[in-house]
């Protein structure tokens, strides 16, 4: 039988989409009368949010080895202190999944079987072993007999992606080389999981740059 809950652990998460959840956690926890004692208490967990956010804004902006690694180091200390708090309203929603939601973590989806597969949890786009590459990463997804994935370095006049048609497919979720790229050029890399019941929706696109 399914329980509600949300996930606890939120390390696969990229810098980006991690800094992005943590803000809405602390935003929808501030003042939430369903989590009335938060552990770690909403004023520490702040800290600790604005910490990292701060810290990976200037890790993107200037690359330095110095910001990066400072960058990490409150990476890991948020994560340790979402993991307290996602735990406590784990325990204290008790399987109410409107709670659960309320809290602004990512709920836990039920099995499902017989049924076309989830979007993607996360993508992870990164630089290849060798130049024009871009190695792909992809959160298992459930029920799933292929990942179908899309590549693009082009945006329309109103900045959306062109993706155009050709869709590649892998049946591995990690270490996916995308090779034939052109040097030092940014993509976006957008992934649905496939099975014989149907074909899920895309997930949000991940950029990654070439050397």
């Amino acid at each position: 039988m399914y329980t509600p809950r949300i996930y606890t652990s939120y390390t696969p998460l990229g810098d980006a989409p991690l800094a992005t959840l943590a803000g809405k956690t602390l935003t929808d926890m501030t003042g939430n009368g369903n989590f009335p004692d938060p552990v770690p208490t909403l004023e520490d967990y702040g800290n600790h949010v604005n910490d990292y956010r701060t810290k990976h804004e200037a890790a993107a902006e200037t690359g330095g080895r110095f910001a990066t690694t400072a960058k990490d180091i409150a990476r890991l200390a948020l994560l340790q202190q979402m993991k307290r708090l996602a735990s406590y309203v784990n325990f204290t929603a008790d399987g109410d999944a409107n709670k659960l939601v309320s809290s602004g973590f990512m709920l836990v989806p039920p099995p499902k079987s017989n049924t076309a597969p989830e979007i993607p949890l996360w993508v992870r786009v990164r630089r290849g072993p060798q130049k024009g590459q871009l190695v792909l990463d992809i959160a298992k997804v459930r029920h799933t007999w292929q990942y179908g994935y899309q590549v693009s370095n082009q945006r329309d006049e109103q900045g959306e992606i062109i993706w155009g048609d050709t869709i590649h497919a892998t049946t591995r979720s990690k270490s996916n080389i995308i090779a034939g790229l052109q040097s030092v050029v940014t993509y976006w890399v957008r992934v649905r999981a496939m099975n014989g019941y149907g074909t899920g929706d895309w997930s949000e696109p991940v950029s990654g740059s070439t050397e």
